[in-house]
């Protein structure tokens, strides 16, 4: 005869269900976590390499191509900035308020930033300038 008393708590099987769905969970919780850490780090290098950008085009500010077309310059931080200028208009003389030419020549450039940090281009950019150069004095007008 057998007895009529319930049976408390799990069973085996109960408990492997348990712990599987647990590791389940768990697997995924993790991996939603790596994915964040992984999207947090590159939003960090996007900032970094838009900062270092924009340091190199406030440098770049007093960098005139006719003078230097071309060059290399490092910012800090490991970044190394490349630069080439290409002309894009003619040069002309400078007018001075008197219809004469003025003291400088100038010309219009396209100026090709790269942006690089551990042998890798990061960033890079246009920007339309405009290159001098005195060919002139004072004394000749």
């Amino acid at each position: 005869m057998r007895n009529s008393v319930p049976a408390r708590g799990f069973t085996l099987l109960e408990a492997i269900v348990a712990l599987a769905i647990l590791a389940a969970a768990g697997l995924a919780l993790f991996a939603a976590m790596s994915q964040s850490l992984q999207m947090v780090r590159r939003a960090q290098e996007a900032r970094e390499a838009d900062v270092a950008l924009r340091n190199a085009i406030a440098w770049s500010g007093q960098l005139d191509p006719m003078e230097r077309p071309e060059g290399d310059q490092a910012l800090g931080g490991g970044w190394r900035l490349q630069w080439e200028a290409t002309l894009v208009e003619p040069l002309h003389d400078g007018a001075t308020g008197y219809l004469q030419p003025g003291l400088y020549q100038l010309g219009l450039y396209d100026v090709h930033l790269e942006l690089w940090r551990g042998g890798t281009l990061r960033r890079d950019a246009v920007l339309r300038r405009v290159g001098y150069r005195q060919v002139r004095h004072p004394e000749a007008l």
